[in-house]
């Protein structure tokens, strides 16, 4: 059984609503969003997934585990440190 819902994903600011299958994990819509606001240059383990209260959600959990709904908005962005060198320097 395939339930179809749209998923709102608010990308630098703008709007991609994204048709996604609630039994699948959310890694695929977020795949597809990324698609339509031409995000390509980074992989999408490189974003994080977040609900309007800045909750953190596994991209590998299906919408209907997270209890997603129709037309919910949730914030797509790169993880803080996706893309450097895995060092760091102390500051001062």
């Amino acid at each position: 059984m395939h339930e179809r819902i749209q998923l709102i994903f608010i990308i630098n600011g703008q709007s991609f609503p994204v048709e996604a299958n609630s039994h699948a994990p959310l890694l695929e819509a977020v795949q597809r969003a990324l698609l339509e606001s031409r995000n390509t240059g980074r992989p999408a383990d490189e974003w994080e997934v977040r609900d309007i209260q800045g909750v953190l959600l596994p991209k590998n959990r299906t919408p209907k585990e997270l209890n997603l709904h129709n037309a919910t908005r949730l914030f797509l962005s790169l993880q803080v440190g996706a893309g450097g060198t895995g060092t760091s320097r102390p500051v001062g």
